[in-house]
């Protein structure tokens, strides 16, 4: 009995496994914190109440990107961040590492990423995301990159209609960073992994006020943005083209910025199921040259387990419905075309060859007819 009571309490003092959830927490931390002192100069706004009718009103939405809605209200912004961030890190963090796990033979060491894991040897990489709101998507190639051991910096930028995003952004990546005076107290876990995410951006995020929607600049090839795409190892996609599909201007801003795409680079969709836009991405990715080399048409994402729902109870809790934690997405990875031929690669850690054989094992589980990397089949 006293060896089982030891073991209880030992395992009561282990510290929680790291979690987005509790980043999040940690952010709306202080923001709620910075909002009501702000209130206390305004008696008449709420900022509680405001925050809730947000976060009923985005979560009552039939869509979950960024362009629904109107963020230029902190509100709105902290409401998104709560119900759609933590959802959206995990799903590109998901698509990579069983795109990746596809698209790779530890027999013969070689992958279709072959340009991506070049960059990443040479330990810089870039990144462009559309409409990606607080760049969660950004967060999800961190994760990644932590997840398979890659020592890497990420130089990310992302192109945003709402300019309000890039301050709550910025500094919300800013508190992934570990800082302490006293030597003597050691980082926590989760301390220790968002210090570890912090490391590998390369800076601030930059954030460029342009979209597929307001795409002037898409037509302009020495515009910021299309210099930014052209150098992007990893282009995002995510959920930008479920309200803007059926716009007649969106196919020829797509098509500009598909062309603007390295030889080499990768280029992540992630959308709902329901609709056209998914059509009309395959349609341009094919006439543009790009290959699709990772497909899911319904690809069903839960949380994990330890990404507790009761962590952001205090928020959560005067909300009509809770804080979604599944969904059904399209996912897919083309690559643009390069002359590079499969080199053996000679660094795969045993974490990233481990992470690769249990994504394989778990594509093989949930699609009997998934066959390994050929590059005979590329």
């Amino acid at each position: 009995m006293e060896v089982a009571k030891e073991e209880k309490d030992r395992s009561v003092k282990d510290p929680p496994r790291p979690a987005v959830y509790r980043f999040v927490q940690k952010t709306l931390d202080s923001f709620f914190a910075e909002s009501k002192n702000k209130e206390e100069d305004n008696e008449n706004h709420d900022f509680t109440k405001a925050f809730t009718q947000k976060c009923d009103q985005i979560n009552s939405a039939s869509l979950m990107g960024t362009m629904e809605h109107n963020y230029k209200e902190r509100a709105s912004r902290l409401a998104y961040l709560l119900l759609h961030f933590t959802q959206h890190t995990y799903i590109i963090n998901s698509v990579l590492s069983d795109a990746y796990a596809a698209c790779t033979n530890l027999q013969s060491r070689t992958t279709v990423f072959n340009e991506l894991m070049r960059s990443v040897d040479w330990g810089r990489i870039s990144v462009f995301s559309f409409g990606g709101g607080p760049a969660a998507d950004v967060m999800g190639v961190l994760m990644w990159l932590h997840r398979f051991g890659f020592q890497t910096k990420v130089q990310a930028a992302t192109a945003e209609t709402c300019k309000k995003w890039e301050e709550t952004t910025n500094s919300m990546y800013k508190m992934l960073q570990f800082e302490s005076g006293d030597d003597n107290i050691k980082p926590s876990p989760q301390q220790t992994y968002t210090h570890n995410l912090w490391k590998k951006l390369d800076g601030e995020i930059k954030f460029f006020k342009s979209s597929l929607k307001s795409n002037a600049t898409l037509f302009k090839t020495s515009s910021k943005e299309m210099v930014a795409i052209g150098q992007a190892d990893i282009v995002t996609l995510p959920f930008a083209l479920s309200s803007v599909a059926e716009a007649p201007e969106i196919s020829d801003a797509i098509q500009c910025m598909i062309n603007a795409i390295k030889p080499g680079a990768l280029l992540v969709y992630v959308d709902h199921t329901e609709g056209p836009q998914t059509e009309l991405m395959n349609n341009l990715a094919y006439w543009c040259g790009m290959r699709r080399i990772y497909f899911m048409k319904e690809m069903n994402y839960s949380m994990p387990k330890y990404e507790a729902a009761d962590i952001l109870t205090d928020y959560s809790k005067d909300l009509k419905k809770p804080v979604p934690r599944d969904t059904k997405v399209t996912a897919i990875v083309y690559k643009k075309p390069s002359g590079y031929s499969y080199d053996r690669r000679m660094k795969m850690s045993k974490r990233e060859q481990n992470n690769i054989k249990q994504a394989q094992m778990r594509l093989k589980k949930s699609n009997p007819d998934f066959k390994l990397f050929r590059p005979s089949f590329y």
